[in-house]
């Protein structure tokens, strides 16, 4: 679990705690009673509460030995930040992200490789740092973006000697 899960959920719990009405953590809807403790108790993260609905299907989930992974719940979905690339050329993103943001990828990449049981919690990390960023598979690690006329695709790998190279190309456009 990354710091920033830990802390969301440090945040979630004082909430909760304090009362406050929020929606389902783990759904995001508005389906959480007024009275905290009468909603269903997480059998999966210790001391939050979710959604009767949520309640349930964490129930059935933990009766086939299987879980919702704390990345796809509402409170630690990546907040996805604006980045404008939408209307910029291809070769104006990739210089772009090879100026603002390769660092952040290669410090993501090296995570995911000395981590894997985290990927996808770096995996989150990384569109909430990397603006513009619209895909990236961590299995060969490759960040796609989007820009007005043509993909671009910025691909990580680990050298024999540790280093990390990077390959960045333009994609043809359809």
């Amino acid at each position: 679990m990354t710091e920033k899960m830990i802390a969301r959920l440090a945040d979630l719990r004082a909430r909760q705690q304090a009362g406050e009405h929020m929606r389902c953590p783990r759904c995001g809807q508005d389906t959480m009673k007024p009275d905290l403790k009468t909603n269903a108790l997480s059998r999966h993260v210790e001391d939050v509460y979710i959604c009767d609905s949520c309640g349930t299907a964490e129930a059935l989930l933990d009766f086939m030995k299987q879980e919702l992974p704390l990345t796809m719940w509402a409170i630690c979905k990546p907040l996805r930040p604006a980045s404008g690339f939408g209307g910029m050329t291809a070769a104006d993103v990739l210089a772009k992200v090879m100026t603002d943001q390769l660092h952040t990828l290669i410090a993501i990449y090296k995570l995911c490789e000395a981590y894997p049981e985290n990927r996808d919690e770096y995996r989150a990390e990384a569109y909430e740092t990397c603006p513009g960023l619209t895909e990236l598979w961590t299995e060969p690690f490759t960040a796609r973006y989007d820009s007005k006329d043509s993909p671009v695709m910025v691909r990580f790998r680990m050298t024999e000697s540790g280093d990390v190279q990077v390959a960045a190309n333009i994609l043809e456009a359809k």
